[in-house]
């Protein structure tokens, strides 16, 4: 793969897009999200949140989408366009 850090296209807009988007969802994974359930099936906002149980593998996945879309990160300002 070349270095297209600079260079801009609609695919590229797309790959950074959902690269962007699953750094954020590792992040959130960081934290516990789920609420707890009550008896009664009702959420309780005021116990603890709980990890989701997949969240493991969620991790896993996240971590290979990454890597696999770290090439075509933006690494700088857009290049200008050449003129001819």
């Amino acid at each position: 793969m070349t270095e297209r850090g600079r260079e801009t296209s609609n695919a590229l807009t797309e790959i950074r897009t959902v690269l962007s988007r699953a750094r954020t969802a590792q992040r959130s994974l960081d934290e516990p999200t789920e609420y707890r359930l009550t008896s009664d099936g009702h959420r309780d906002h005021d116990a603890p949140r709980v990890e989701d149980p997949d969240a493991p593998e969620m991790r896993i996945a996240l971590a290979e989408v990454v890597e696999l879309l770290e090439g075509w990160e933006r690494t700088g300002p857009p290049q200008k366009p050449r003129r001819l």
